[in-house]
């Protein structure tokens, strides 16, 4: 049963237990437990992971692929971008250096990244600071204060954006938030209406992924499979988002599968960085899960700028509580 092999054990890593004097599998086999913690779409974590001489291989798991929601499987490739990173952060950190290779069978192959790992490497200027915040880091579903994001923060969060293939853009503007807001409701509105859109969340909330006891779990799963719930959800979403100074989206200059698993690698950096800042960070994904609403999205940015990936909401607030199950790590190996 799902829910028996997920806990939140897995977040109680231990720096101090890595195998220094273990053999190179060890080692980079401990890396992974950092890999698993980080976020994904409706916390499916669909990714399995295989470890060889000198490198660590990235698999998709479609499996755990969210068929009616992420049509398109542009979240499970950011998803994949989330995990990496970590892994990318945690071998830095233990003195690894690092090569990535996007896809190396091509787009079809659930293979999505190879990182080659060498020992004698040191932290890059932009993941300073960001290995305490793995463990640390939570998508936050809190209302936030409204506070002001100021400057500085904002652009410590712009310095993440290293890759010139992804963009991160920031937005205080209330007329932008006005529109997403108007967008989010649509957004609601449109997958509550569908039978199959509230099956799938029924069944992921079934299993117990965001933490919520078993009997929580089945109740919450039989009242998104067979209620329209959109309007009272559409209201939370619009309190949420309106109270969030700072709006962001993450876009790419290709609509491509490297393109996506690189917006969650700069998505993990802004979460991680965000943790250490004291910023809270909640994805707002529905509003590019329906193609016409994506392509309103995508008018809101700069002309030019390319396909939005992610989008989230960014501001002060109370922390969120216990972090969501993972599923163990020997369960991901290959």
């Amino acid at each position: 049963m799902e829910r028996d092999t997920m806990s939140r054990q897995p977040w109680n890593v231990d720096a101090d237990a890595f195998p220094r004097d273990g053999g190179g599998a060890e080692r980079m086999t401990f890396l992974l437990r950092y890999a698993i913690l980080a976020p994904s779409s409706h916390n499916t974590q669909p990714w399995r992971f295989g470890v060889g001489e000198g490198e660590i291989r990235i698999y998709v798991d479609r499996s755990r692929w969210l068929k009616v929601a992420d049509a398109d499987q542009r979240e499970l490739y950011v998803s994949i971008g989330c995990a990496l990173e970590n892994l990318l952060v945690a071998a830095e950190h233990f003195g690894y250096g690092h090569t990535t290779t996007y896809l190396p069978e091509g787009e079809e192959s659930d293979l999505a990244a190879v990182a080659g790992l060498r020992p004698g490497g040191g932290v890059s200027s932009f993941r300073e600071g960001l290995f305490d915040a793995i463990p640390d880091r939570r998508t936050n579903h809190n209302l936030f204060d409204g506070t002001p994001l100021p400057r500085d923060l904002w652009r410590g969060l712009e310095a993440c954006d290293v890759e010139d293939e992804v963009s991160l853009r920031l937005t205080d503007d209330p007329e932008i938030k006005r529109k997403v807001d108007e967008m989010i409701a649509e957004a609601d509105a449109m997958q509550f209406a569908d039978p199959a859109w509230r099956e799938e969340l029924g069944t992921w909330l079934g299993r117990g992924v965001f933490g919520t006891p078993w009997l929580m779990s089945k109740v919450s799963q039989l009242a998104v499979t067979y209620l329209n719930l959109g309007s009272g959800t559409a209201k939370k979403d619009s309190e949420l988002l309106m109270s969030a100074p700072v709006l962001a989206v993450i876009d790419s200059a290709e609509d491509d599968r490297e393109s996506q698993i690189k917006a969650g690698q700069l998505f993990q950096r802004v979460a991680l960085t965000a943790a250490t800042l004291g910023v809270r960070v909640h994805p707002m994904s529905q509003i590019l899960e329906i193609p016409e609403l994506k392509a309103r999205v995508a008018e809101l940015i700069p002309a030019g700028s390319g396909t939005p990936q992610h989008t989230f909401r960014l501001g002060f607030g109370e922390p969120e509580g216990e972090p969501t199950p993972r599923r163990p790590l020997g369960e991901v190996m290959e």
